[in-house]
């Protein structure tokens, strides 16, 4: 029987930067198990936005430590991992939302996170498609930016590999085995393992895999996506990553065309329990009502961006992303459980939080004490839930609905 002291489940983002992390920690033995392609899920269909200040501030010490890893990565590997330093702007439109903005600020000065106030003069010339007329305030970030979430997955992959991590895609994980509430390995298609440790990386399937241990992660499948505009001169270019909370929207630049993201009102979420094994085989939109949802925000978005009048939008991108009722990630050791742990439910913000969740993880896994307070991040923060419950369900697409509406 193959051994291996940490065995992680799940080859996307999360799971490639605990496998990294764990291996810069010389953790022993680290072997990685995708059961179909690396970071083939909601990895490969991020819109792969790197903010460091967001509506929740438990998550901008994960964020920041990926900014700071990847010039690491970067060095280490000697290629880019694709990030596209092009700053965020944080746009206002109300007074409302100007208080909330000058909280937000306040807040990543105390971080050390640098950040400016940004008038209308500099906002036209820093983003020229931007309707300057209804922006009450606005802040830049200039260290956060966009990356290419598949680059930046795969890097850690070779990153972990060059340190001695086993990588190994197309192997199932068919059940834990334990003894006395203590994880001592794992049972694949291709055999057992026997490992002294489990992370759970599985992103919307991981309540299955920790089901398995006799816990249920609070966490549910709920539908993200955005649209992408064809290259134009009027929005072309790069420019900053742009958040409107006034018109719960986002863009970013997509090859001198642009990304905008818009936030449902109510967003659909499934059952993990029904979905395929193989994201290929399933798509989370239901006929062309992705549709309704754009020109539901039409009117909001004009405002800001003019230019949808004429875009043209070839392109809808949608993947399935874990959610939580509060908004927050679930990181750390299952209860009762010994030797399993849990790195999930995202949130739609695992990229950028990638490697402060695999960093986070890796020294909970060690025993050793973490650089942030983890317990916003408690798996069993909401007591015993049914996650594949309706009314669970409801209020994880209610948490994804209020993302970019809601304020630190």
């Amino acid at each position: 029987m193959e051994h291996f002291d940490h065995v992680v489940v799940g080859g996307g983002i999360i799971g490639a930067s605990t496998a990294y992390h764990l291996t810069r920690k010389k953790a022993g033995k680290v072997l990685l198990l995708e059961r179909n392609e690396l970071a083939s899920a909601a990895s490969s269909r991020a819109a792969g936005l790197v903010m460091q200040v967001s509506t929740k501030p438990s998550k901008t010490p994960l964020a920041n430590r990926t900014i700071r890893t990847v010039p690491v990565l970067e060095e280490e590997l000697g290629e880019s991992v694709g990030f596209h330093n092009v700053g965020s702007l944080r746009i206002t439109a109300s007074e409302r939302r100007a208080t909330e903005l000058a909280s937000m600020v306040a807040y990543a000065s105390r971080c050390g996170i640098p950040v400016e106030w940004t008038d209308a003069d500099t906002l036209g010339r820093i983003v020229p498609w931007l309707d300057t007329s209804h922006v009450h305030k606005a802040a830049y970030f200039p260290t956060d930016g966009y990356v290419d979430p598949y680059i930046l997955s795969m890097s850690y992959i070779k990153a972990a590999q060059a340190r001695g991590a086993v990588i190994r895609p197309r192997t199932e994980v068919y059940d834990i085995c334990m003894e006395r509430q203590k994880v001592t390995g794992v049972l694949t298609d291709a055999g057992r393992i026997s490992c002294g440790t489990v992370i759970d990386a599985c992103g919307v399937w991981s309540a299955l895999l920790s089901a398995q241990v006799g816990y249920l992660l609070p966490l549910a499948p709920v539908r993200s996506h955005y649209w992408v505009a064809e290259p134009d001169a009027v929005y072309g270019g790069e420019h900053p990553v742009t958040t409107l909370p006034d018109a719960a929207a986002y863009t970013r630049p997509e090859v001198g065309g642009l990304v905008l993201g818009v936030q449902e009102t109510h967003s659909a979420t499934f059952d993990a329990r029904e979905l395929p094994n193989d994201p290929a085989a399933f798509s989370p939109t239901d006929g062309e009502e992705h549709w309704d949802v754009l020109v539901d925000a039409y009117k909001a978005v004009a405002q800001f961006f003019p230019g949808i009048q004429t875009a043209r939008f070839s392109s809808y991108i949608c993947g399935l992303s874990s959610y939580t009722p509060d908004g927050e990630i679930v990181l750390g050791p299952v209860p009762d459980v010994s030797g399993f742990f849990a790195a999930t439910g995202a949130c739609g913000s695992g990229i950028a939080l990638s490697a402060g969740i695999g960093n986070t993880v890796s020294d909970l896994v060690l025993g050793r004490p973490t650089e942030v307070d983890i317990t916003p991040y408690r798996p069993d923060r909401f007591g015993n839930v049914d996650p594949f419950g309706e009314s669970f369900r409801e209020r994880c697409a209610s948490a994804r609905a209020s993302k970019i509406r809601t304020v630190a």
